[in-house]
């Protein structure tokens, strides 16, 4: 009995020490990812540019996640700490880059840079942890590692309002090297003392590990899932503040503290996964978030007569958006598990394909039937991927 006490003490600290390095890092990723849409008009004065074109740059960062795949399939032919490792390390040269560049052209090097290091970092570190977690507690340590988004949007953001207000625009990316710089020292201590994989002697090559997914039905409907969601949230996430400023007048400084009240509900969203998919079932709480926003995409553009009933409507869904997100890694971990790394990292290429389609497809469409079109598309969108999951996708146990 107390040989076990002892291996759990273990895991537990080795769990805890493997937490502070994904939050960390992913604390820096995510407010370098985030920041850009707070100031994108402070960005693109600076670079001289307009916001359409400011747009597009962001747009070309989020192909990076097309790119998550192969990363994947390195993190299980490697291992996962080279990959996270290189990651860090791009994050700190491209930060650099973009503090530092005299022109356009190296800014947007190191600005699309900054995404694809959130696109090798993130799939890696959460199949690390995928490794080492039992499925029935991973719910809760895979939530955990997703505060790193919330706190990205809570912490990081105001510190890099407040560095644009004291030294310009570009002094936030001086800070995110220097963070980025503590984070990959602090995982040069830390992961060391975690080995990097318990499955040492299967790791598969590329071939293998693309294969292991493909043969698993589950697994590719589950990507399917992931895309369709993705499109009906970009639909919503591109709408919702011109929908709010042209229906109440907001200015500039209303609409952002309202947008910034919205980091709170990606807290709550992720404390509610945390406490609720292992409790209740990966597969059965997932469905739940599923239902829940696809009601959601119906009603909000009914509830506009009033900007508090608006802005609440738009906090609750947010909540179940978030949980939702989170609550899909725990139950996708374990659809692949010889091939882990290469199924997390395809779940972010689906929804890298599925953000791009609703992106570009939400502005015109909100143009053309404003913020109700969006809202039905959306529904219709998440609404068949519910019916695809609940009826194709079976929990691996």
């Amino acid at each position: 009995m107390t040989t076990v006490t002892a291996s759990q003490s273990a895991g537990r600290t080795e769990i805890t020490r493997l937490l502070s390095v994904i939050l960390l890092s992913r604390l820096v990723i995510n407010t370098a990812f985030r920041m850009s849409y707070a100031f994108l008009p402070e960005f693109s004065r600076g670079l001289g540019i307009d916001l359409p074109a400011m747009g597009a740059l962001i747009s070309t960062r989020s192909f990076a996640g097309m790119l998550a795949p192969v990363f994947g399939s390195l993190s299980d032919r490697y291992g996962r700490r080279p990959v996270m490792y290189s990651a860090l390390v791009l994050l700190i040269v491209c930060a650099t880059l973009a503090y530092l560049s005299p022109s356009l052209v190296f800014f947007a090097v190191g600005f699309v840079g900054l995404g694809l290091a959130k696109v090798m970092f993130e799939p890696s570190g959460s199949a690390f942890l995928g490794d080492r977690v039992p499925y029935a507690r991973r719910g809760l340590v895979l939530g955990m590692s997703e505060l790193g988004w919330a706190t990205g949007g809570l912490i990081g953001v105001p510190i890099a309002a407040r560095a644009i207000a004291l030294w310009g625009w570009q002094s936030p990316y001086a800070l995110i090297a220097l963070g980025g710089a503590l984070a990959l020292v602090w995982a040069a201590i830390t992961l060391p003392r975690c080995h990097d994989s318990v499955h040492t002697a299967q790791r598969v090559d590329t071939r293998a590990a693309f294969s292991a997914v493909a043969r698993q039905r589950s697994a590719v409907l589950m990507l399917c899932v992931a895309a369709s969601f993705m499109v009906g949230g970009e639909l919503i996430a591109v709408s919702y503040a011109s929908w709010l400023s042209q229906t109440f007048q907001l200015d500039v400084i209303a609409l952002g503290g309202i947008v910034a009240t919205f980091a709170l509900a990606d807290v709550c969203g992720e404390v509610l996964s945390m406490l609720a998919v292992d409790r209740f079932g990966k597969k059965r709480a997932l469905l739940a978030g599923y239902c829940a926003t696809t009601l959601f995409y119906f009603v909000l553009p009914a509830l506009g007569a009033s900007l508090p009933v608006a802005v609440a409507a738009l906090f609750l869904y947010y909540i179940c958006f978030e949980f939702t997100i989170v609550s899909v890694f725990p139950l996708v971990s374990e659809l692949a598990p010889e091939a882990r790394g290469t199924m997390l990292s395809l779940t972010t290429l689906a929804a890298s394909v599925g953000r791009t389609i609703g992106g570009l497809g939400g502005a015109a469409l909100f143009a053309l039937g404003g913020f109700g079109a969006n809202g039905v598309v959306a529904g219709l969108a998440v609404g068949a991927a519910t019916i695809l999951f609940a009826a194709g996708v079976r929990e691996r146990q």
